[in-house]
Formats: structure tokens, sequence, C-alpha cells
């Protein structure tokens, strides 16, 4: 074998040991049982996680039912004429404060003009017919007039006298007082609140059916629900109730059932329950839909339920589950039943035995972190 031959085998021994030769594989940490997610030092410190122990709460007979807000009777008012007549004056506008007995709408109207004629007639009858008693009085001490010429005179003063307290009172009625002249009628405010509705237009032809101003309050509105029969044990005068509406999906108003019908309505066969709730903010308008979830009294022979709070639980594919700290930077994730929600909270039926450290705040990351573990796995 010559020199250069020499060279040349070695040489091709060299490349082809080289294109043998693998890589070696990086090295994999060894998956420690009962641990889905891992965190780093920095990595944890940046999720910013917050971690708690379950909590146990009595079991509730929880019933949820649809209905309309609306106004609180005893705190709104609907102001209409007493009388026909056309609106001659408006000086208050929707959303404006009023004091009990403010001024809302003045109108014009023939039927208060003809009252008061009615009343300044009676009122001149009653003045004639006490003078005529006191010519007859005086006449009768002279001799000059006969007894039965006063009783005769004392009967007209009576009759006056009702005839213009008929008069009175019908002026009374349409709200005025007896020393008001013309044909104005004022509709005034009957109790102290906010415009909430104005429905007059000035030259208006308006009746006694029709509602030209709502005055009232709502601060405080009511929702009336419909309860089924095999319901109705469940729910008192008194309960706690969690209230949602189309218009806010991610807020909840609280509320009390302040009434429950003392009948039942026979052909639904459900009874009415009135359920209070502050709206200081005045979000929940008179005729919105909102669906109520009513905490009816603690079953007595249902013990407690283990609870979470909401953001301690993630989904994938349809299953719920929790994160459960093994240690410092490692998490199991734990499939859960979910049960029914408790105001802010959410009942685990089944997978925690409730003496576990379950991250509350900052989930979604080790869900990520999971989702991602799972996808290198796959690969």
């Amino acid at each position: 074998m010559t020199r250069e031959t020499g060279f040349i085998v070695l040489a091709f021994v060299f490349v082809f040991g080289a294109c043998k030769r693998k890589d070696p594989e990086p090295q994999k940490e060894p998956q420690e049982e009962g641990v889905d997610v891992r965190l780093s030092g920095k990595a944890l410190e940046s999720a910013h996680l917050v971690t708690g122990k379950p909590r146990s709460s009595p079991r509730r007979a929880t019933v949820t039912a649809a209905g309309t807000v609306d106004f609180v009777p005893s705190r709104v008012a609907r102001v209409g004429p007493p009388v026909a007549g056309r609106v001659a004056n408006i000086p208050v506008t929707p959303g404006q404060r009023v004091a009990k007995g403010a001024l809302l709408v003045t109108l014009d109207s023939v039927d208060v003009g003809r009252a008061r004629g009615d009343y300044d007639t009676a009122r001149l009858r009653v003045e004639q017919s006490k003078a005529e008693v006191e010519r007859e009085k005086r006449l009768v001490a002279g001799g000059a007039s006969s007894d039965r010429a006063l009783l005769a005179a004392q009967t007209e003063l009576a009759t006056a006298e009702a005839s213009e307290r008929a008069a009175r009172d019908r002026l009374s009625t349409l709200g005025l007082g007896a020393g008001a002249t013309g044909q104005g009628v004022p509709l005034v405010a009957p109790i102290a609140g906010t415009v909430l509705k104005l429905e007059a237009r000035i030259g208006q032809p308006v009746g006694p059916t029709d509602t030209l101003v709502v005055v009232g309050e709502t601060d405080s509105v009511w929702l009336a629900v419909d309860i089924y029969e095999r319901d109705m044990s469940r729910i008192h005068v008194g309960d706690p109730v969690r209230v949602t509406s189309v218009a806010f999906p991610n807020r909840v108003f609280d509320g009390t059932v302040d009434q429950l019908s003392a009948v039942v309505d026979p052909e639904r066969h459900v009874l009415e329950a009135r359920i209070v709730m502050q709206n200081k903010d005045a979000a929940l308008k008179p005729g919105m839909t909102a669906t109520a979830r009513i905490l009816g009294a603690v079953e007595g022979d249902a013990g407690t339920a283990i609870v979470v709070p909401k953001s301690a639980i993630q989904t994938i594919d349809g299953q719920p589950f929790v994160f459960v700290e093994k240690d410092k930077g490692k998490y199991e994730m734990r499939g859960i039943e979910r049960g029914a929600d408790i105001d802010a909270d959410v009942e685990v039926v089944r997978g925690l035995s409730g003496d576990e450290t379950v991250v509350i705040e900052g989930t979604f990351i080790l869900k990520s972190e999971a989702l991602k573990a799972q996808m290198g796995a796959n690969d």
C-alpha cells in the first residue's frame, strides 16, 4: 500500500464514523409522581400565585327563578289628571328631584272652571240665606213676621250650606282649594323623589285614565318571580337572593325575599315571591328581566359542602379541575366533580378532602404550562 492510499483509507474511515455517530439526546428531567406542572423559582415569582385551603359551607336549598324588575309600590307614584283637559305647563324634566307637593304639570280644564263657578254660586247663596235668616229674626222679634217664615229661611240656609259643602268637596277632589280661581288644574307630586317618566306634552288633550308623570325612587327595586309547588317549602321570607341580568351578566345583585303571596295561582300552580334588591346606582331598570338564585334555609340533614373560589377552577375538554400544591413550584392537576354555586364559591362534590392546599389565583398560568407540557409529550 502506498503512502497516498493509506491517507485515503484513513479519511474514509473518519468520515464514515462521523456519519454513523448520532448526537446524544438531551436528558429529560424524570417525571415526579403526582406532579403535573413545575415552575422554576423565577417563573414562580412572576406568576404571583395565591394558594389557600378549601372551606366548609352549609349545604343550602337553592331555587332559581326568572322574573321582571319593578318599582317598590310604596316608593313610586303615577300622577294623572282628575278631569279632562289640556296640558298648559310642564315645569319639570325627567331626572329632576322634586319635593312632596311640588308642581309637576298644569292643565286647563273647562270642567274645573265649571266646578269653581258652582262653588262661587253656592257660597253666594249661603251668604244670601244667612242674611234672610237674620232679617226674619228681627221681623219675628218685632211681630212683623211669623215663626213659620223664619223656619223656611233657616231651611233655605241649611240647603245652601249643603250645596256649598258639595261644591267645595268637588274642588278638593280635583286637587284645588276653595280660594283658587280660573280653570287651571295643578298636578303636584304626592311623594318626594325623582321624575322617572314624563309623558305630558304642551297642548296634549288628557283624561282621568292618563298617566302624565311618574315620580319615585329606584335605589330599591322589586323582582317578582314564580315559585313552583315543589320548591315552596324551601323558600321563606328573609332568605338571601343573588340576582343576575342579561344586561349585566358579570354582576351579581344582592336581594332578600321580602314577601310571599298568600295564595297559589290555581291554573299555573305557582306562588309569587317578591324580592327586594338594593339599586343605588340605578343599574336595574323597571321592566328588565332578571334571574334570581334564592338561597333557602339550610337543609337539616345535608351536612356541609367543600367549596373553593370560582377562580380556583379551570376546565380542559369539559373536565373541571383544580391545582393542588404538592411542594413549592410543584402542582398536581386534580380532576373534580363540580356542584352548586354558593355565592362566589363552587361546591366540590368529589375530588377534594378539604385538607389540600389549592391555587386560587393564577390558575390560568398553570393551565397554560400543563397544556404546553402535554403538547411536548405528544411530539
